[in-house]
């Protein structure tokens, strides 16, 4: 005789179901877990290695991160009448106009120090920020006017889209301007001081972080809200003058701090927000020096501060230096998302 096989009720089909859901809702998220865990520590590796190659280039380059205005001069005076004749490799002042984000890391990739795949987080969110695919290596040596070119003048860095159209850079890089570059930048920092990270809203902002603004209308939060957290929060990982690196959850870095001068002259030292500019300097160089309390991205002081800059010949406000002289005197605009 022949025994009729047995199929599924549907109750035990209806099990069966529930159980592989059950077991689909344990999985998935560790799977997500484990996914953005990898996308943290390859931004960690990235960030790391970029920090790396700017010291190697320090190595060979009196102790000083890369320059491109060192490299680009401004024209040197031959017959000594105070007029710039020629552009002279090695030679002549440095010309602060070149000395933006996006000229410094074309730079760096020309020198194969950094690749353009490199510089752009795998946790990117903005739809104006890809990698630049097509890195002109060939442009080394090109005339352009009565110089020539040191790097790829393509690689742009505009964040906002504006004026250029598009960013080949995700991460938020100190200006390499005023005291802080000439305490972090020319010469080996302090564990303290940021160099490089993952970027923040404007001014270190948490309210452009949220779906909803101050009086309950609804926004669209900031870009940076979604590269390591979610929206209404912040989180990212911050790469010290000194090499080490730190994941933070806050604007403000344990043991980073900017000297607030009081009242009767004495100096307090204040939690540092990472993404606002916090110090007038105090050298000649500084472009202003506002009177609140809390200042806004002109201001070229030794405390810690982050953002994208870009060059335009057409909008000199994001990136101008006010001095033939010290290239340190910058006035620019700093650029978020």
């Amino acid at each position: 005789m022949h025994r009729q096989a047995r199929a599924f009720t549907i109750v035990e089909l209806l099990v069966v179901i529930t159980i592989m859901a059950i077991l689909m809702a344990i999985i998935l998220p560790s799977l997500s877990g484990a996914q953005a865990s990898a996308r943290e520590a390859q931004e960690r590796s990235t960030l790391q290695n970029t920090a790396v190659a700017w010291r190697t280039w320090a190595s060979s380059h009196r102790n000083a991160c890369p320059l491109p205005g060192l490299i680009r001069r401004q024209k040197k005076d031959l017959n000594g009448d105070g007029v710039g004749d020629e552009y002279i490799p090695g030679s002549g002042r440095e010309d602060g106009n070149y000395n933006d984000h996006a000229s410094m890391l074309s730079l760096c990739i020309m020198e194969n120090l950094l690749s353009p795949e490199q510089l752009v987080s795998p946790n990117e969110y903005s739809p104006v920020v890809y990698a630049h695919s097509t890195y002109d290596y060939d442009a080394l040596g090109r005339p352009d006017g009565d110089t020539i070119h040191h790097w790829d003048p393509y690689f742009a860095n505009d964040l906002t889209g504006n004026t250029i159209g598009f960013a080949n850079n995700s991460y938020a890089i100190m200006p390499l301007a005023g005291e802080r570059r000439r305490n972090q930048w020319d010469r080996t920092g302090s564990s303290a001081h940021a160099l490089i990270g993952t970027r923040g809203p404007l001014g270190g902002d948490p309210a452009l972080l949220n779906p909803y603004d101050a009086s309950g209308n609804e926004q669209e939060p900031s870009n940076t809200a979604y590269l390591m957290a979610k929206p209404g929060a912040w989180r990212g990982i911050l790469v010290f003058a000194d090499g080490h690196s730190d994941t933070v959850e806050s604007f403000y870095p344990e043991g980073s701090t900017w000297g607030a001068i009081q009242n009767d002259s004495t100096v307090e030292q204040l939690p540092d927000n990472v993404f606002r500019a916090e110090a007038w300097a105090s050298t000649a160089y500084n472009t202003q020096q506002p009177d609140q309390d809390i200042y806004d991205g002109h201001t070229l002081g030794s405390d810690i501060f982050l953002t994208h800059t870009v060059r335009s010949d057409d909008d000199k406000s994001l990136w101008n230096s006010q001095s033939e002289v010290s290239p340190h005197d910058i006035e620019y605009t700093p650029l978020h998302d």
